[in-house]
């Protein structure tokens, strides 16, 4: 009964619309993607480390470095040949936390994710079914997924923009 009142693209619109907000935080694409285990990062060494390698005591307390009232700051240097190998380790969602930019990416992935699943039922149905006189509401998901990922490019120019132009007084 819904089908003939509502239309096939729009409850197929409505089903993916609940999909996106109660399933998709939860079994996230993008962030399968990223951690599922082919990215990975180097854990750097610990300046106790560095000193061991570079052969280099640790440092001396403040009362022993100062010189005629001055404290004596000397980074560590390290030389460039040592033998320091780092240790990899897998990106896990614990990670992605630290990530700035991570919520508008996992967002954007699982919409453009949901607007493809809808894309390819809608057309599955114009195929099949053939129908007359109806808007094809995929385009429109669509226009909204190239929408959301130019719409940091157009800010992003505007500010520039903006900041750019010279101030006449």
């Amino acid at each position: 009964m819904f089908v003939a009142l509502f239309g096939v693209q729009l409850v197929v619109t409505m089903v993916m619309a609940s999909v996106i907000q109660k399933i998709l935080p939860h079994y996230s694409f993008a962030r399968w993607l990223l951690c599922s285990g082919s990215l990975r990062w180097y854990q750097h060494p610990t300046e106790d480390e560095l000193r061991n390698l570079a052969g280099k005591q640790k440092g001396q307390k403040r009362k022993d470095r100062k010189y005629n009232g001055h404290i004596d700051n000397k980074p560590l240097t390290v030389p460039k040949d040592i033998d320091l190998q780092l240790e990899t380790k897998c990106i896990t969602e614990v990670d992605t936390l630290a990530l700035y930019y991570f919520p508008e990416f996992q967002w954007l992935v699982d919409f453009t994710v949901a607007a493809t699943a809808v894309y390819l039922i809608t057309e599955l149905y114009y195929s099949v079914a053939q129908p007359s006189g109806e808007m094809n509401i995929s385009v429109v998901w669509c226009l909204l997924v190239l929408a959301f990922v130019m719409y940091p490019f157009i800010i992003h120019s505007l500010l520039i923009l903006n900041f750019n132009r010279k101030s006449i007084h």
